[in-house]
């Protein structure tokens, strides 16, 4: 009995054999035991590894796609060769990470969800070499690869863990080994980081850069936390195979219960939505595309050609009247980008009625349905240019949901606004004008909201996590607007005429009438728009609006000395009527478009003498350097 004790003494834990040759075997990784039961439950451990890093790196894809599977994805394998070509844009980079689709800056708590994302892609291959052996990483390498999308990483980790784990380079002492492992890819983070520091520099108030820089710093402490964590437990199990599994489960699923709970899927497909928003209606300079186009058009010409020169005019014309008629290449995609827009903002409302964003999406279907193409842009610059300020009745039922919904917040102004807009052109004066008294009556005398937050949670944890509010990246110009309100308000006031009434705003409702339009029907931006200033001003002679029928014209004009000329003459033609403070604006902004400062600066104090009371004398007087004046526009305001 005794000599069996002692026999069973001397029984190698990695064999299960006994003997003094397995008494001297050493237990140095997980394949040193080679039972079949240790080496089936290592194998089966292994796999489930692969299986749950395989969730990291989808995760990690998806955070910044939307997208679960990245193979799966339209243009995968183009986009991962984009990634070896040295100064293109890439969706892979660590700025985009932190920039696209949820920005940092304005979801702090993306900070440590990327941190510990960023940790569990370094340290699990890392470690799965050491305890496993070098071959074993190579799963875990392909993940970030070609599941997280991310070669780069792959490629340096590829060389972290043949430090970690391949002789000569691996120490006895294993944490020693893994922080050796851990320095290319701390190199990779500054490198990389310093090549998209440009990137970020333009597009982040610098006072938050910290915020860009903390993710990558908090990767690096939690992988090499994670390190001594997962070595130690190996080495008191004296290197079982399971050592790694509960852990990379809690690096999994630690960022995606932060994201679940304290970010949300709502926020990445808004992001999402917002980011094709302003993919579709980016302007384009459409210079080469006219070029080409011609280029065409004369190769197939039969000989004799004509003259270069007029068949660009041709095309050009053509391109006008297609611009005008919605046939165009330019209006198709408009037409088309429209219509998915407002699928995937209906979607959304629908998938998360809840969610702080919804009134953004609605902001952006109603826009996207209010968004034209500037005919009048193209024939001066040759560029395709967008503007939304000109509402269409297709987008009324939407502004009406943000209106009733949006309180003082900015979609909530804008959506006041344009449902006055509507109002008035539909021949509904007084609603309009109640509507704009509510609206401004909420601002104070500088034309600012009053009470608008612009960040959340700013008490919890110092405000460092706090977001900002949910319309901040939508850059509404709440200020331009309030100004828009504010014109149009006093131009329905003071324009009741005693003999037509409201009658020049507004489409006559019997057909009898001379014209079938009236001043609110008109868009600024129409290649007709002075020519039915003109019909208009004919068929109303001597109306109350007829001041501004004037200033409207000037307004429209394109040639800055006609310009100054129309201006000048309204004031000297209406010196005392409700357009002259707006006239007066308008003139001294175009002396100084065209050099004349001292006039300009006598044409604004004028202005503030004079028209104490009005909003252009306010946006005088911050001309006059008392404050950075709202941008202000000839189309609309």
């Amino acid at each position: 009995m005794v000599r069996q004790r002692a026999s069973e003494g001397t029984q190698s834990p990695a064999t299960g054999s006994s003997g003094p040759e397995a008494a001297s075997e050493v237990v140095v990784d997980v394949w040193s035991r080679t039972s079949p039961r240790y080496r089936t439950r290592a194998v089966a451990l292994l796999a489930v590894n692969v299986l749950l890093f395989g969730c990291v790196g989808n995760f990690a894809f998806w955070l910044r796609s939307g997208t679960f599977f990245a193979p799966a994805t339209e243009g995968y394998w183009r986009e991962l060769a984009q990634t070896f070509r040295f100064g293109q844009n890439t969706v892979v980079t660590l700025a985009q990470f932190l920039l696209e689709p949820i920005s940092a800056e304005q979801v702090p708590m993306q900070i440590p969800i990327v941190g510990l994302l960023m940790a569990a892609l370094i340290a699990i291959p890392i470690l799965i070499s050491i305890l496993y052996r070098f071959w074993s990483s190579l799963p875990f390498i392909a993940v970030v690869g070609f599941l997280a999308v991310m070669p780069w990483l792959a490629i340096t980790l590829l060389g972290s863990c043949i430090i970690a784990s391949v002789r000569p380079f691996r120490s006895r002492f294993r944490f020693m080994s893994a922080l050796l492992g851990l320095v290319p890819t701390v190199v990779y983070l500054i490198l990389a980081w310093h090549g998209s520091a440009e990137i970020v520099s333009g597009r982040i108030n610098p006072v938050d850069r910290i915020k860009f820089i903390a993710p990558w710093a908090l990767a690096v402490v939690a992988a090499a936390l994670l390190f001594a964590l997962v070595l130690t437990i190996a080495k008191i199990v004296n290197y079982r195979p399971g050592a790694v599994t509960p852990l990379l489960a809690l690096m999994f699923g630690l960022p995606v219960a932060l994201f679940e709970f304290h970010v949300g899927r709502d926020e990445l497909h808004y992001r999402l939505l917002e980011e094709l928003s302003k993919a579709h209606f980016v302007d384009a300079n459409a210079t080469l595309d006219l070029r080409q186009a011609v280029q065409r058009r004369w190769e197939r010409h039969p000989l004799p050609r004509p003259r270069w020169g007029e068949l660009y005019e041709i095309e050009e014309q053509k391109w006008l009247f297609e611009l005008g008629a919605d046939l165009g290449p330019y209006e198709t995609d408009l037409t088309r980008h429209q219509a998915e827009l407002t699928e995937r903002c209906d979607w959304f409302h629908q998938c998360f009625p809840d969610s702080r964003y919804v009134l953004n999406a609605l902001f952006i279907k109603a826009r996207a349905l209010d968004t034209r193409v500037d005919p009048g842009e193209f024939r001066r610059t040759k560029w395709i240019r967008f503007y939304d300020n000109f509402p269409s009745q297709a987008s009324r039922e939407t502004w009406q949901i943000i209106a009733a919904n949006g309180g003082g917040s900015a979609v909530g102004i804008v959506a006041q606004v344009r449902l006055a807009q509507l109002d008035a052109r539909a021949g509904r004066i007084d609603r309009a004008i109640d509507g704009l008294d509510r609206l401004l009556s909420t601002s104070d005398r500088n034309g600012e909201v009053r009470d608008v937050p612009t960040q959340e949670g700013a008490d919890s944890f110092g405000g460092l996590l706090a977001r900002s509010s949910p319309d901040a990246s939508l850059h509404i110009e709440t200020g331009r607007v309030l100004l828009e309100a504010q014109g149009l308000l006093a131009l329905l006031r003071e324009n009741r005429d005693p003999v037509y009434g409201y009658d020049p705003f507004i489409r006559p409702r019997h057909r009898a009438a001379t014209v079938q339009f009236g001043l609110l029907d008109l868009d600024p931006r129409h290649e007709r728009y002075i020519d039915n200033l003109k019909t208009l001003k004919d068929a109303y002679p001597k109306c109350q609006l007829e001041d501004n029928l004037d200033l409207e014209i000037a307004k429209a004009t394109t040639s800055i000395p006609l310009k100054i000329e129309r201006l000048e003459d309204c004031l000297k033609e209406y010196p005392h009527r409700d357009s002259t403070s707006e006239a007066l604006f308008r003139l001294a902004v175009v002396y100084k478009a065209a050099g004349r400062s001292s006039e300009s600066r006598e044409m604004f104090a004028r202005l503030v003498a004079e028209h104490r009371d009005s909003v252009w004398s306010r946006q005088a007087t911050r001309h006059l350097g008392e404050g950075s004046p709202v941008r202000v526009t000839d189309a609309g305001t």
